[in-house]
């Protein structure tokens, strides 16, 4: 039987590259503070604060692309619904990850996910 070995924090892909930048700004996600470095994207910010995002094209070994669309998030005062991992964090932005319009946009996107890939197997 293999040994189960949970993940640290600093084992974890957080769906994008860690920002260089040594200047930090602080954000809201989910009603919780996050202090990241400028540069890092809104998924890294919440995964930093312990808050996951789904993602399926994501990951630290790539630059983000946004393909899959399954991280979306709301941000206040923002149209639309970006692609948490190529949004860069602002000082003051304000994130919702889990609200109704999220969630019904995350199960069209997989709903498609799965009634395309049917097909292609």
């Amino acid at each position: 039987m293999k040994d189960f070995i949970i993940p640290t924090r600093s084992d974890m892909d957080m769906g994008t590259p860690r920002s260089k930048s040594t200047t930090m700004v602080t954000l809201t996600v989910d009603g919780f503070n996050v202090t990241v470095p400028e540069g890092s994207s809104v998924m890294r910010a919440s995964a930093e604060a312990g808050i996951a995002v789904p993602k399926l094209c994501a990951t630290d070994s790539v630059k983000a692309f946004g393909s899959c669309r399954l991280c979306v998030v709301e941000i206040e005062g923002r149209r639309g619904t970006p692609a948490s991992c190529t949004t860069p964090v602002l000082a003051g932005m304000v994130v919702k990850t889990q609200s109704p319009k999220v969630k019904k946009i995350r199960k069209g996107v997989m709903e498609f996910t799965f009634q395309t890939t049917r097909w292609i197997v």
